[in-house]
């Protein structure tokens, strides 16, 4: 059951935890926000590109940076409570160190289903979406080929001019000029058309006129042919701006989508299985980190003596150990993407320093002495 006390630890646990992730996230997200910024300007998308950009890459900085953020939190609140001398008076109360820990414990159990969610679901998928999204404006947004006011070159020897656009993806009053004879062999066309509709797939880009002129020149025998037309459709010369069938990298997948079968798969997928199931590790063990770094910090700041002046030295040890394991944990799945049996050695380094302190932890084991 849960004790008032514990509610109290809770209440500021969660404060402490969020403010700090979502400041670092938001913190994180401004400095790439910078590359959302100048994908939109220089296709000319609308601010809602933007905003989506920004809110499906949180997911992915949230991830990386709820460890870190739960860390602080759980070392900020228990020394102020013991700043307080709330857990003193808890501890005369007849609580023990494992005891006055249990809300910490609680809240890291309910963190370790977030970060799973998180990591294993909600993360690849805005990824996903984010991929999309960016491909999707670099390709409809081809239409940044057809650019308001200006002449455009939209292939070798082809020029276009627009009036205006609209939306997404249609051009109004438009000129499209072929030099070399791409729209109609040996011959130079001119297309004049009142509007434009820009069709971009993954295996072709082409372009919709309507109520137009179309003039076929022919510098054989220097004629000249009209033809009016209500309904015209031309391919647009391929350029980098289609983005064609796009591979889905590893953290772009849900977690059942990393645990490929290795006789089945081909191409792409084979050649980085490695780097599938290195991924579907680090989402499974990366939870587990949040016991660990609770009993860490816990355990140097509940431990031994509550002398205000050997705080900050605690609040030291205990930062320096969790940023040493989280930095270990980074080091070995970079290396369990090339070498898939270090993969377990995940799990080690994110259960046993928790182990370890949780042994110390346990009740009667060691005495707190309060100053």
């Amino acid at each position: 059951m849960i004790s008032i006390f514990d509610k109290y630890v809770l209440k500021n646990l969660i404060a402490a935890t969020w403010i700090t992730a979502i400041s670092l996230t938001m913190i994180v997200l401004l400095t790439q926000s910078i590359r959302f910024l100048e994908l939109v300007i220089s296709s000319d998308a609308s601010s809602a590109y933007f905003a989506m950009m920004m809110g499906l890459a949180i997911p992915k900085f949230l991830e990386a940076i709820l460890p870190i953020a739960f860390s602080i939190g759980i070392i900020f609140t228990c020394y102020r409570l013991i700043l307080d001398r709330e857990m003193i008076v808890m501890f005369a109360a007849g609580l023990s160190a494992f005891r006055l820990g249990r809300a910490f414990f609680i809240f890291a159990l309910a963190m370790m289903a977030i970060q799973f969610m998180l990591s294993g679901w909600v993360s690849p998928i805005a990824v996903d979406k984010l991929q999309r999204l960016r491909g999707d404006i670099k390709s409809h947004y081809a239409t940044l080929m057809f650019r308001e006011g200006v002449f455009n070159s939209i292939g070798p020897d082809m020029t276009a001019y627009v009036e205006k656009r609209v939306g997404l993806n249609e051009l109004k009053n438009l000129m499209i000029h072929d030099e070399r004879g791409t729209l109609s062999t040996g011959k130079v066309t001119t297309i004049l058309a009142k509007r434009g509709i820009v069709d971009i797939s993954e295996n072709a880009q082409r372009i919709l006129v309507y109520d137009g002129t179309q003039y076929e020149y022919d510098p054989k025998n220097g004629t000249t042919n009209r033809l009016d037309f209500k309904r015209y459709s031309l391919d647009i010369p391929e350029n980098t701006n289609t983005i064609g069938a796009r591979w889905r990298e590893p953290d772009e997948r849900i977690l059942p989508e990393l645990f490929i079968d290795k006789d089945t798969a081909k191409g792409t997928d084979l050649k980085n299985y490695d780097e599938f199931i290195a991924e579907a590790h680090r989402r499974l063990s990366t939870p587990f980190l949040y016991i660990s770094y609770t009993a860490i910090s816990i355990g140097f700041l509940l431990l031994g003596s509550w002398n205000r002046r050997q705080q900050s030295g605690h609040i030291i040890k205990a930062g320096a150990c969790i940023v040493l394991i989280q930095a270990l944990y980074i080091v070995l799945y970079n290396e369990s993407r090339d070498a898939i049996l270090l993969s377990a050695g995940l799990y080690l380094l994110a259960i046993i320093p928790g182990l370890i302190a949780l042994y110390y932890l346990y009740p009667n084991r060691h005495k707190v002495t309060p100053t």
